[in-house]
């Protein structure tokens, strides 16, 4: 093959690539308001979810990326899988508005798409204006890459060896098929293996039948991304990922033995390759939709079977009852609850954050982050709570106890934040092979038992109104204190003998420092017990 054909092919795939890149990530950031509208949309209405997904994946010109959104918000647990897939299912009929886009063959035209995004983006001097610039720069790129890889391999029309390559892709549904799903898993991309397919057909390398097997074969190859951003997540969000490989695994199955039809019915639609392939890709996937959404109750118990498990769950605000505002006395006390429980989950936390020191685990680092999430979101809940309760009649006493309880809650969360940041510095010992010294070993655990034993003692004054409690707390505590004064000391001189390297003292520090920081909010609401300090 000449030289020039597979710089031209390469070339002409770099800036295709490049202009999608740029388009996508441009409308994305032009489109963020709209995004996040449609994304509230989404809700156990397969319909309504179907219709979001083929939105969103319209506006960010990949399916890809709407997959990896959409794993994202159930790894957070903000979406059920029944409200996902649906929108997974839209994706696809989503993503084959760009191979519509591409077929419109405006190639000679995208040398001055790419001069009017230019000039748009150097001379813009706001944002927005700058990501269309980028946007219109993109479009350009991405038709002229289509142009260069046209005109590159028009040449290879000639040679029999490439026909007859290409020529057994029609005949051998599976060869092509195959063919699609490889190039697609190692682009990235669907919207790329069908730019390249238009392009092979335009050059008359490839004709109808092959290229609908390549699109089929395409379809399959994107779920790919899903997959590998499942890695690690929760069960629900690999039952999604999953579910995408399946569903188009299954529409290509069901569309096998009408391949015939399209052959015959496509090229009525119109005279164009690249129209026919846009149009392959579209209806296909209309086609799959339509058949898996009235299914998707089923679907969801298949995939609960083939992947089983519980995923780790968020816990909830359980004792705010608005119907006890108008009792403050009661009110009050079920906010203490609800702070106890606040604090018994970052008492796990803590936990979950020592074995990590330990020995590193990912599973227990994602559970420490999701639970953060919860303490945050009952911080929100009780503050929003207190709030209201302010606007009850109640007696002074009751009153000035408000203050108090929102300063505890915002010292509970501050806990969290530190017991996660521990997590997330436990995961630079793993990545880096970093290793403590026997003596920080032995600090460190120390600070962990003594932080456990003043958290029992905080959560125990707190919920039971108990001074002695608070004081055993307070004089926890001092201990920590005088100990990490000793610690540090202790360090110095371990790093002045190369007992200790620069690299572990570094993360030794800052373990040290969210602990003291952590106690120092602890203490906090201790001394708002025994009514010293600011409390």
């Amino acid at each position: 093959m000449d030289f020039d054909v597979i710089l031209g092919l390469f070339g002409g795939l770099g800036l295709f690539i490049y202009g999608m890149h740029l388009l996508s990530d441009s409308l994305r950031k032009l489109s963020l308001g709209l995004l996040k509208r449609l994304l509230d949309k989404m809700s156990e209405n397969r319909i309504v979810s179907m219709l979001v997904g083929v939105s969103f994946t319209s506006i960010v010109q990949s399916s890809s990326a709407t997959s990896v959104f959409l794993i994202g918000f159930l790894n957070a647990g903000i979406i059920s899988l029944a409200a996902a897939l649906p929108v997974i299912f839209g994706a696809n009929i989503g993503t084959t508005i760009t191979a519509q886009l591409i077929a419109f063959k405006l190639t000679k035209s995208a040398l001055l798409f790419v001069f009017i995004g230019a000039v748009i983006y150097f001379f813009a001097k706001k944002d927005k204006n700058k990501n269309r610039g980028h946007a219109i720069l993109g479009f350009g790129l991405l038709f002229l890459g289509l142009s260069v890889m046209t005109t590159a391999v028009k040449p290879l029309a000639g040679n029999e060896a490439i026909i007859d390559l290409f020529i057994t892709f029609g005949k051998q549904p599976i060869l092509g098929i195959l063919a699609g799903l490889l190039v697609t898993a190692i682009l990235q991309s669907s919207s790329t293996t069908i730019g390249m397919v238009i392009a092979f057909a335009s050059a008359g390398l490839i004709d109808l039948p092959s290229s609908i097997y390549l699109v089929l074969g395409d379809n399959i190859g994107t779920c790919i991304t899903a997959m590998i951003a499942s890695i690690g997540g929760r069960y629900s969000s690999r039952r999604l990922a999953l579910g995408h490989g399946l569903f188009n695994i299954a529409g290509t199955l069901i569309m096998l033995p009408f391949i015939p039809l399209y052959i015959h019915y496509i090229p009525m639609l119109s005279g164009d390759i690249a129209r026919q392939i846009a149009n392959t890709h579209t209806i296909f996937n209309i086609i799959n939709t339509a058949i898996m959404l009235p299914l998707v109750p089923v679907y969801v118990r298949i995939l609960m079977f083939l992947v089983p498990g519980e995923d780790y769950e968020k816990k909830e605000a359980m004792h705010l009852d608005r119907n006890l505002l108008a009792t403050p006395n009661v009110a009050i006390q079920a906010v203490v609850k609800e702070l106890s429980v606040m604090l018994g989950i970052c008492r796990e936390m803590l936990d979950k954050a020592r074995v990590c020191t330990v020995s590193y685990n990912h599973k227990l680092k994602n559970e420490v982050s999701f639970d953060e999430e919860s303490v945050d979101e009952m911080q929100r809940h009780i503050t929003e709570y207190l709030v209201d309760l302010t606007k009850q009649e109640m007696l002074e006493k009751q009153r000035r106890l408000i203050p108090a309880l929102i300063h505890s809650v915002n010292d509970i969360e501050k806990v969290g934040d530190y017991c996660e940041d521990i997590t997330k510095v436990s995961q630079r010992i793993f990545e880096y092979n970093l290793a403590f010294s026997s003596p920080a070993k032995r600090d460190i655990e120390t600070l962990f038992e003594k932080t456990d034993v003043m958290m029992k003692h905080t959560g125990r004054a707190m919920e039971n109104n108990d001074e002695n409690a608070a004081k055993v707390a307070l004089n926890v505590e001092g201990e920590i204190n005088e100990l990490i004064m000793k610690y540090r000391l202790d360090h110095i001189k371990r790093l002045a003998d190369d007992v200790c390297t620069s690299d572990s003292g570094l993360v030794y520090s800052d373990i040290l420092m969210n602990i003291e920081r952590m106690n120092a909010h602890l203490t906090n609401i201790a001394k708002g017990i025994l009514h010293i300090g600011k409390r």
